[in-house]
């Protein structure tokens, strides 16, 4: 059910809160929920429309949100972006043109909401298995992260697609359709128009098993992150000493180093990534020469690299 309760228990409502609204239903209910609270609590808000120029019908939902965010009484800051696919196709390159966008807006303790629900977590970590991800990425998206200077907020992950419609219907919310979702092109609309349906035909609530699983992975996720630093808090860093891990398992060597990588704010490398960093300074002898370096092919997080330098690996940006 979606209620205000999403909202507090996630957001601080006493600093300056922005939300990402395109004006489809997803985020029109968000903008809802905040309206209704800031009736009562006199939000510092304001809500923020990218025209990412894709649609023959984008200026159609810009005017869309000016309307409904007058209507509301809320504030609405428009942005402009030519989105040039570079690495990931253009659903990455929208993602980064956003995130650059909600970077340069936020200022030291901002928020920026976007309204994510639980059918998009089960996408994401279905899509993600797929890439054979780790035990990290079959958490599914974080409801609280940093970008830039804020804080970005997903407060609707733990209710439905079908949730947010009742809430819209039940209110009689009129909100835009974005013709795109129905393009198989992309492989996030081929999983949830194709495959999804499929799969829920035999297995229902195939999503809320998903969320299930996602969950049971970020409760074990936390409790081996904590072992770990515990036993291996004196190794874990940007600088490594290769004697202290030489014996140790590879399995324990992939872990320190990824920990070591996050703790850098770098992009985590691929399992394949990981086996040639230890073949390189762990089953070979380094030199000043060795190096390995990775990076994301939707160029949404920073590169990496590991060079050898006098009995240490050294983890920096590329």
């Amino acid at each position: 059910m979606l209620t205000k309760d999403l909202i507090t228990k996630n957001v601080d409502l006493n600093k300056k809160i922005f939300i990402a609204l395109s004006g489809g239903p997803d985020s029109t209910a968000l903008l809802h929920l905040l309206s209704t609270i800031n009736e009562t609590n006199k939000l510092e808000l304001k809500a923020i429309h990218i025209n990412h120029n894709l649609s023959k019908n984008c200026f159609i939902w810009e005017k869309h949100c000016e309307d409904m965010c007058s209507k509301l009484a809320i504030n609405l800051q428009t942005e402009s972006v030519k989105i040039k696919s570079e690495g990931g196709g253009i659903e990455a390159a929208s993602r980064r043109a956003r995130n650059k966008i909600f970077e340069n807006i936020l200022h030291d303790g901002d928020q920026i909401l976007l309204a994510h629900h639980s059918d998009d977590v089960a996408e994401t970590v279905f899509m993600r298995m797929l890439r054979g991800t780790g035990a990290e990425g079959m958490e599914g998206p974080q409801i609280k992260r940093m970008i830039g200077k804020g804080i970005l907020i997903r407060p609707l992950l733990s209710a439905s697609k079908q949730e947010i419609l009742n809430y819209l219907n039940e209110n009689n919310i009129k909100y835009i359709k974005d013709e795109s979702n129905h393009s198989n092109e992309f492989d996030r609309n081929y999983i949830r128009n194709k495959i999804f349906p499929l799969l829920e035909e035999r297995w229902k609530n195939f999503p809320k098993r998903i969320n299930n699983a996602a969950q049971i992975f970020r409760n074990r996720n936390n409790i081996y992150s904590e072992l770990m630093y515990e036993k291996y808090r004196h190794i874990i860093g940007k600088k490594i000493r290769l004697n202290e891990i030489k014996e140790l398992p590879d399995s324990k060597i992939a872990d320190i180093l990824r920990y070591s990588i996050k703790e850098c704010n770098i992009s985590s490398p691929n399992s394949k990534i990981i086996e040639e960093i230890i073949k390189t300074f762990i089953h070979s002898n380094p030199g000043s020469k060795s190096t390995v370096s990775w990076s994301r092919s939707d160029k949404e997080e920073v590169a990496g690299k590991i060079e050898y330098q006098e009995g240490y690996i050294v983890i920096s940006k590329r």
